[in-house]
């Protein structure tokens, strides 16, 4: 018996500090390199190490009692420093965040919850049934009516339990999953999931509006999910133009428009066809696909605009139900600039003063005002110019790819200055992109107009070749 004692005892002695000495080193060294799991080790070294020592020592050193009170308080208070520690170790490697660190592992709300239950649970029976001898069989039994009475009570609050576990099961959704529930009332919800527990599902709507759907309720009624599997997602748009326009020419500045939208994919390419016939309209159904769907108002929103400013550039026509007549200009009704403006502006423009006015005149006759939006491509590089561009109002940056493959801007352009230059020499693809950063009014002079001017004006020539080449070193530099 004294053997024994004194074997413990050297132990302890020996023990504990060395194994106090351990853990010391161990988390100054996390601190020093900033894990995680340094509380959990404190806790160890702080709360469970001298509760297991004390309770060590009642035992096997001073011979006490299993069944004696202080024992029990000694043993009991260690295995809930043990809780403690469990939990803080639980909170360290496990998370319920969508992006969670290295060293943690991502888990649904209700699995963590589940596993810290299960922690104070079983160390709680435990303690109970083993250290303080508490048969829970026969408290089990005699609460067996009440139970009853509880569970009856509670069965709402047990139903979104279950179904919440059934749910987590089949993973019909994840965090982050856009939803569209129908209840059973009649009533629609959409939104983004964005937290599952015990009890119900949190939804955050477009209007950043939080819906709480309990899990009972989920269980029993269906919904789409636009995310699962497969973030592809087909959106219809439709609009209407007048018989007067050719769907064939329709159908195509409509399929331009959604492939230089941003978010709208190439791959599915839209497809767009013919609606309905109305009695004053023809009705089109656009059908994009996206694989954002949280951004779908936004990109909808962006082919809305692209097809307004692709509508006036092309002079379609949105028709009305109602017909109304004007006495304006006719130039007016066609949302035309008058010819008298566009000649004004050529002739105050620097590199075109030195032209007779006949030629300036011949220019703005065949010249037409082109309206773009902000983000809109006019000229994509490797492209072939479009005509000669003169920037009217607004603004365009033209872009060029660096080194990395990104775009980078080599020159922004506003009023009075031109692109497009690449046009005068035939069947050269442009340098640069060129892009709408403020709502842009351009005046256009077709390929063969002002080729046959540099033809016959060498200084507009030479003026246009001074310009290729301080563009192509900027270019060069980058």
């Amino acid at each position: 018996m004294h053997q024994d004692i004194l074997t413990w005892a050297i132990a302890l002695m020996l023990g504990v500090p060395v194994v106090a000495i351990a853990l010391n080193e161990v988390i100054e060294r996390l601190q020093r390199q900033n894990i995680p799991l340094l509380e959990t080790l404190q806790h160890l070294r702080n709360l469970v190490l001298p509760f297991l020592t004390a309770w060590l020592v009642m035992r096997q050193i001073l011979i006490l009692e299993p069944s004696a009170n202080l024992v029990r308080t000694a043993e009991t208070l260690f295995w809930v420093t043990i809780i403690y520690t469990g939990l803080s170790f639980l909170n360290t490697t496990l998370t319920t965040r969508k992006k969670p660190k290295v060293w943690q592992i991502r888990v649904p709300n209700l699995y963590l919850l589940l596993a810290r239950a299960s922690v104070v649970l079983l160390i709680g029976v435990h303690i109970l049934s083993n250290i303080w001898k508490i048969d829970l069989a026969q408290i089990t039994t005699t609460l067996g009516v009440g139970s009853l009475v509880v569970a009856l009570a509670l069965q709402d609050t047990l139903s979104n339990l279950v179904s919440g576990f059934l749910l987590l099961m089949e993973r019909p959704f994840e965090e982050g999953d856009w939803l569209k529930i129908s209840l059973r009332t009649g009533t629609n919800f959409e939104g983004e999931v964005i937290e599952m527990n015990w009890r119900a599902v949190r939804l955050r709507t477009r209007n950043r509006d939080i819906i709480i759907i309990p899990n009972g309720e989920l269980g029993k009624t269906t919904f789409e999910n636009y995310t699962l599997l497969n973030p592809l997602h087909a959106e219809r748009v439709f609009v209407r133009f007048s018989y007067n326009d050719l769907p064939n020419q329709v159908i195509d500045i409509l399929q331009k428009a959604a492939l230089e939208t941003t978010g709208i994919l190439a791959d599915p390419q839209p497809n767009i066809r013919i609606k309905e016939y109305g009695d004053f309209f023809i009705s089109y159904e656009l059908k994009i696909y996206i694989n954002n769907y949280s951004k779908k108002d936004d990109i909808r929103g962006e082919l809305l605009k692209r097809i307004y400013y692709a509508v006036k550039r092309n002079k379609l026509t949105i028709p009305l139900p109602t017909q109304m007549e004007y006495s304006l200009d006719q130039a007016l009704l066609k949302n035309e600039v008058p010819q008298e403006r566009i000649l004004e502006y050529l002739e105050a423009l620097p590199y075109l003063a030195f032209l007779d006015p006949s030629t300036i005149n011949k220019l703005a006759r065949s010249a037409i005002v082109e309206e773009y939006g902000i983000g809109e491509c006019i000229v994509k590089a490797g492209n072939l110019d479009k005509g000669f561009f003169i920037v009217w109002d607004g603004c365009v940056n033209l872009l060029v790819k660096n080194s990395q493959g990104k775009e980078q801007e080599v020159f922004r352009l506003s009023s009075g200055d031109c692109f497009g230059e690449m046009s005068l020499l035939a069947g050269q693809p442009s340098l640069v992109a060129v892009k709408v950063v403020q709502d842009l009014q351009a005046i256009v002079i077709p390929t063969e107009v002002i080729i046959d001017l540099a033809e016959h004006s060498p200084k507009f020539a030479l003026e246009i070749n001074r310009l290729i080449e301080e563009r192509d070193k900027a270019i060069k530099r980058i």
